[in-house]
């Protein structure tokens, strides 16, 4: 796994079965002041990570290599020791453990269904893959290493034996939406738009008209104006499609959502939910929910586990077109 690309770390010290300081110095990598003509590879165990903004510990081998003045790391993880450091990432420290199961069986799915997504390693500590930031906090990783090994082998497998790529997110706003509408044919994930139970979160957010067109280029390919956009919803209320009636492309709902973030700060655009007004410069979105609303809704699942709801009733409701089975199932 890629880890650490958002720092972009140029020096890192490493704490763990070694001490060392490595640097990037252009595409060569220094360790300990000595350059290092081929990448410098750890073995497993427990690392203490630290540089400029960064304090993390990994329990994994680690990768190093230089380029273009950056640092690439790489962390080869046991597979449930990721699972159980992603749910404890990806989780909020009063999370029931019931819903942390159900977490864990999502993550160990998602991960080993979705193949390899990057270059350097099958996937990031980003929320592109999943989101990992080391051990974090302690007694929320002991629970969570707690649901992994509760949990251990188990996966979701959709009709025709294959691993769900299973997606979650942060909150869905009070309706999960359709994974076809949200990310295309053919469904891999056994999800469904159901109703759920999770707050409405409501959010706003009052951005540029420019940067609302440069998003909406970027997600259909070409040049777009905002007042030219047409945005079709599903039954939960997500953008599922945006037209371009002044040329007629369109692109999917999920790719106009991604392209405002990256526009206009992921903390503003939290959701495809959300209905968009126009006045002089400005626009104004509002909506519900963050994320993109398909698969395991984490706030959901959290109310509905204090509630007395068990992981396999939570995956159920879900994700009812796939069911929970062992990695060595056939």
């Amino acid at each position: 796994m890629r880890i650490l690309s958002k720092h972009r770390p140029s020096r890192l010290r490493l704490d763990g079965p070694r001490s060392l300081e490595v640097v990037a110095s252009g595409n060569t990598l220094v360790v300990d002041g000595r350059p290092q003509a081929q990448a410098l590879r750890l073995d497993a165990g427990r690392w203490h990570v630290r540089g400029r903004g960064l304090d993390r510990r990994y329990e994994a081998s680690l990768s190093l290599a230089a380029r273009e003045g950056e640092l690439i790391v790489v962390a080869s993880f046991a597979l449930e020791t990721y699972v159980a450091a992603v749910t404890a990432s990806e989780t909020e420290v009063d999370t029931p453990f019931e819903a942390l199961r159900a977490q864990a069986i999502t993550a160990r799915s998602y991960v080993l269904a979705s193949g390899k997504r990057h270059d350097e390693a099958r996937a990031c500590d980003l929320t592109h893959c999943q989101v990992l930031r080391g051990e974090g906090f302690a007694r929320h990783l002991r629970r969570a290493r707690d649901a992994a090994r509760a949990t251990e082998g188990l996966v979701l497998r959709l009709p025709d034996g294959s691993i769900a790529l299973s997606p979650f997110h942060a909150s869905c706003g009070g309706h999960t939406a359709e994974p076809v509408a949200v990310f295309g044919a053919p469904d891999l994930t056994g999800a469904a738009a159901v109703p759920d139970r999770c707050p409405a979160s409501p959010w706003r957010a009052v951005v540029p008209r420019s940067l609302v067109s440069a998003a909406a280029s970027d997600a259909l390919g070409g040049p777009a104006q905002a007042v030219d956009l047409l945005l079709d919803r599903d039954s939960s209320g997500a953008v599922v499609r945006v037209v371009d009636r002044a040329s007629g492309r369109d692109a999917r709902g999920d790719a106009f959502f991604r392209a405002l973030g990256a526009r206009t700060g992921w903390d503003r655009i939290r959701s495809a939910r959300f209905s968009m007004t126009f006045g002089g410069d400005q626009a104004l979105l509002e909506g519900q929910g963050h994320g993109h609303g398909v698969g395991l809704c984490q706030a959901g699942a959290a109310l509905l586990a204090r509630q007395g709801w068990t992981a396999e009733q939570l995956l159920a409701h879900y994700f009812p077109r796939a069911l929970p089975g062992k990695l060595t199932d056939k």
